[in-house]
């Protein structure tokens, strides 16, 4: 296996584990509105959920359209390298 492919493999299981992970911080969001005066700590804490699944949101697209980028661009260069090279 080539290095080229043991990079695409490591960064679509850095992918699956950041999906993991924001399985996890999503299992304990609140999804109620909170109006009363009394739940100042449930919304302080609904919007620091918040502010982790969407740092979590950002970093899983860039690194998924990286992921993507690079295998559609290793597949392109085996697929050239394969179609240039002088058959036997």
């Amino acid at each position: 296996m080539t290095v080229s492919v043991m990079i695409l493999m490591a960064m679509t299981v850095v992918v699956a584990m950041l999906a993991l992970y924001r399985k996890a911080v999503s299992h304990n969001e609140d999804d109620s509105v909170h109006l009363s005066e009394g739940s100042g700590q449930l919304i302080a804490e609904q919007r620091k959920t918040e502010h982790s699944l969407n740092l979590i949101d950002r970093a899983g697209i860039t690194l998924t359209v990286a992921t993507a980028v690079y295998g559609i661009a290793l597949v392109a260069q085996y697929l050239y390298v394969g179609l240039t090279r002088p058959s036997l």
